[in-house]
């Protein structure tokens, strides 16, 4: 028992030394760590790591000298570019004049650096430029001082999506710039004598432009966030002052007075448009006829213009007359069809303006000495007026929202649940538009958006519906009898091929092929039909003229030239099933049913003869072998019996062994099942009816006849003399 509790004692220890190892390390890390962040971190009161500008070495500069600017503080970049500067002025004036590369490389270099000091006097320079310096926040708003706050934060959004787009831009060329650098550096590495000189400079250089492209990002980005910020708190002020809206008399007849004005200006545009279009002196000078289409395109937009012009007075007036307590309740100006026209006439008018573009393009490499700055005025005049209508579109959706948070403010919530919901809807739709024409590829020059494949998708799925419905219909005709099941069937697959073939060329045109070249298309493949697709194809016509020739039908009883015999199951385009007697599904290829010998047993009459062939003894009757076997064929359902068609049996032979009668019998082909023979029907019977009534079906018969066998007698040889 000692010995047991002795072994026990060590094996605890044993358990628990590592235990105790590992808390032992673990605190000793934990110890070294607090060490070391002592150690980096500075205590209070003591004195700051001093800042050390790197200087590369010039005539062959590290990889990783400027990874530290980054980091810096302004103050220390300062000092770096100062020093930068000192010592590049040392250097370059230690430079061999006679080496003009060098010499170019060096004022290159000089350049760059000084770009940075011009970046920086640029930063100065944004920090004095107002945002928004026309927007104005009055104690007691009306709907007029609320339509120029709201028109100034407008404009201050687009100036800073133009930052943004900067700043994505300076973003892209930081990107670039470091797979430029490190382009050099293998350049620098690889470079031997004179001209590793010249990839030192070409590095510096780089390395120079890249402190300058990180210079630009910080400043757009300082930018960004300040305006931002800016942009946000003229925006909450803008809601207040939309809640705090007094009614002005005063705004009203301004109002009026635009709207008044605005009408005869979209009558006079009309009347100019009216009376261009109803010119029709034909002319064929090309500038012409483009002169007076873009001026066309020009009266047009600047109708869209005034039309959305109206309605932005419209929304404040009616905002303002529901701010009137004396005035009577009024429905809201929410207008669907508007904001769809515009759309649609921008998006016109901007495909027109594209193609318009390529053709002065196509005249310019025709004649290379034509001025066309007439035709850049006219398409910058429409670019900035359809830029104008998309801008007055966004003011009329925000103004139209401001119309609906002054009405549920006036009139309660339910009024406005109608246009709320109509509202976001369109919203809604708004953005799945800009979702659904992102492009994502491009085939033959035409882009391939979301909208482009639902439409695509939606035109197959179209097209597979038809067909399902097609075929229930025909199939239903078939249920009533109003037609036959084969020719149905016929027609519901000719069917179904044209809605597929349809459908195919109604995507080809939606993907900006030209459906009028297939004819090459076609050309093409009748090559490649010739050599590799030759069995296929002539497999598939096939399969056309047994669908419209009709010379079978599902159901019918087949024997082919090979040996196959069974009932057709289907018949597709590029073969058809047959069911065996063994219920063996064959699929057979169609050019067997077109260019061999098929037996179609139920063609047009299902009722067919057979002989059926047997035997009995010579001592049996003649009569009585008649008559049992016409009662046998009685009794075989399938056989088929009328006043043309009767059931015989004929004495054929005298044979070796037996008189040998045939059963002619007429069957109906259409009770055959694939899965039997009507011969051993026939036979089953007839062995029955002949055991019944005694009659004999006999052996082979052979006669043997036995001789005796005597010894030859021999025969002698003359001797030779």
């Amino acid at each position: 028992m000692a010995g047991a509790g002795g072994f026990s004692l060590l094996r605890k220890n044993s358990t628990e030394c590592p235990l105790l190892r590992l808390l032992s390390l673990l605190t000793l890390l934990i110890v070294v760590a607090l060490f070391s962040l002592s150690a980096s971190a500075q205590l209070p009161g003591s004195k700051p790591k001093e800042f050390k500008p790197e200087i590369p070495d010039f005539a062959e500069p590290s990889a990783d000298w400027w990874t530290g600017w980054s980091n810096a503080s302004p103050e220390q970049r300062r000092e770096w570019l100062d020093a930068l500067q000192t010592a590049w002025s040392e250097w370059e004036g230690e430079l061999p004049e006679d080496e003009e590369a060098l010499q170019k490389g060096a004022k290159k270099i000089s350049q760059s650096l000084d770009g940075i000091e011009i970046t920086w006097k640029k930063r100065q320079e944004y920090l004095k430029v107002e945002l928004m310096p026309e927007v104005k926040f009055p104690e007691n708003p009306t709907v007029l001082d609320w339509a120029r706050a709201d028109s100034a934060i407008s404009r201050g959004r687009r100036r800073l999506s133009g930052v943004q787009l900067e700043a994505r831009q300076l973003r892209d060329t930081r990107s670039q710039s470091l797979s430029q650098l490190r382009r050099q550096v293998i350049v620098l590495r690889d470079a031997k004598g004179k001209e590793e000189d010249e990839a030192a400079q070409a590095l510096l250089l780089a390395q120079i432009n890249h402190l300058n492209i990180i210079e630009q990002l910080a400043t757009v980005n300082d930018f960004l966030g300040t305006w931002q910020e800016k942009i946000e708190l003229a925006e909450s002020k803008l809601r207040r002052m939309l809640d705090d809206l007094q009614f002005s008399e005063k705004d009203a007849k301004e109002l009026e007075k635009a709207i008044a004005d605005t009408d005869k200006k979209i009558e006079r545009i009309a009347a100019t448009r009216t009376s261009i279009q109803s010119t029709t002196e034909p002319s064929t000078d090309p500038d012409t006829n483009m002169k007076k289409d873009l001026t066309l395109m020009q009266l047009e937009v600047d109708l869209l213009e005034e039309h959305l012009g109206k309605r932005k007075s419209e929304l404040l007036q009616s905002i303002n007359t529901v701010l009137d307590p004396a005035a009577e309740e009024r429905p809201l100006i929410v207008s669907r069809e508007l904001l769809e026209n515009a759309n649609t006439v921008i998006d016109a008018t901007s495909r027109e303006l594209a193609i318009r573009q390529r053709q002065v393009v196509a005249w310019r490499g025709e004649d290379e000495s034509e001025d066309l700055s007439r035709w850049w005025n006219y398409f910058e005049r429409i670019g900035s007026g359809l830029a104008r209508a998309n801008d007055l579109e966004q003011d009329i959706q925000r103004y139209e929202k401001a119309q609906l948070e002054v009405y549920r403010e006036r009139q309660g919530w339910w009024a406005t649940v109608r246009e709320r919901v109509s509202l976001a809807a369109r919203q809604v739709y708004k953005r799945w538009r800009t979702l659904a024409d992102y492009q994502l590829f491009t085939i033959a020059q035409n882009p391939i958006t979301l909208r482009l494949i639902a439409k695509m998708i939606f035109v197959l799925v179209c097209a597979w519906l038809l067909s399902v419905l097609t075929r229930a219909f025909l199939r239903r005709l078939v249920r009533r009898e109003h037609a036959s099941e084969s020719s149905m069937y016929n027609l519901s697959r000719v069917l179904h091929y044209t809605f597929v073939a349809v459908a195919l060329v109604i995507v080809l045109s939606m993907l900006g092929l030209d459906t009028s070249k297939l004819a090459l298309v076609a050309g093409a493949l009748s090559v490649g039909i010739g050599f590799g697709l030759q069995a296929i194809f002539s497999n598939f016509i096939s399969g056309l003229i047994l669908l419209f020739e009709r010379p079978l039908k599902v159901g019918d009883l087949v024997e082919l030239e090979s040996g196959v015999f069974g009932r057709i199951r289907d018949i597709n385009v590029r073969s058809t099933r047959i069911t065996t007697r063994d219920n063996v599904d064959i699929l057979v290829p169609n050019t067997e049913f077109v260019a061999g010998r098929v037996i179609n047993h139920t063609l047009d009459d299902p009722v067919r003869r057979i002989h059926v062939p047997f035997g009995v003894s010579y001592s049996s009757d003649p009569d009585l072998v008649r008559e049992a076997a016409l009662e046998a064929a009685d009794r075989v359902n399938i056989t088929h019996t009328d006043w043309k068609r009767k059931t015989e049996v004929w004495l054929m032979e005298f044979g070796d062994n037996s008189l040998n009668f045939k059963l002619v019998v007429w069957v109906n082909s259409n009770m055959v099942t694939s899965l039997g023979d009507s011969y051993a029907l026939y036979n089953l019977e007839l062995l029955r009816e002949f055991r019944e009534k005694g009659i004999e079906v006999p052996f082979p018969q052979r006669d043997l006849h036995l001789r005796s066998w005597d010894v030859p007698a021999i025969i002698g040889r003359a001797a030779r003399k």
